[in-house]
């Protein structure tokens, strides 16, 4: 069942995409976002609804099936410069058809995190 954004979500989804160019219809998009359901039990990785009446994001790069990577930062331990003894993965976008589908989280570390990244540890 969906369900509205947290605080957290919605700012680590403006913290992405507040750099792209013309973010206007991205920005508009995680106004009407909403939380669909995690990808599986425990992931931080999660699937995104929104209004079908936003304008699309025109970004080109489609994988397949309409699907496009979008925007997206690196994770660090403390948002330092990057090293690789401080990297912990990967916060990005996914797009379906210029709407914001999907949020992944993936990791290099050991174990799987529990929390979405703190807004300080992204590094672009």
């Amino acid at each position: 069942m969906p369900r509205p954004l947290s605080s957290d979500e919605r700012q680590l989804l403006l913290q992405i995409v507040e750099v792209v160019p013309h973010s206007a219809n991205l920005l508009n998009q995680i106004e009407s976002a909403q939380y669909d359901e995690a990808w599986f039990d425990g992931s931080q990785s999660f699937s995104i609804l929104v209004s079908a009446a936003v304008p699309p994001y025109s970004l080109g790069g489609v994988v397949k099936a309409g699907r496009q990577v979008g925007p997206g930062a690196t994770v660090h331990e403390d948002g330092s410069r990057p090293t690789n003894d401080n990297f912990v993965g990967e916060v990005f976008l996914w797009l379906i058809d210029g709407r914001i589908a999907d949020l992944e989280y993936c990791w290099v570390t050991d174990d799987m995190p529990d929390r979405l990244p703190r807004l300080d540890q992204l590094v672009r």
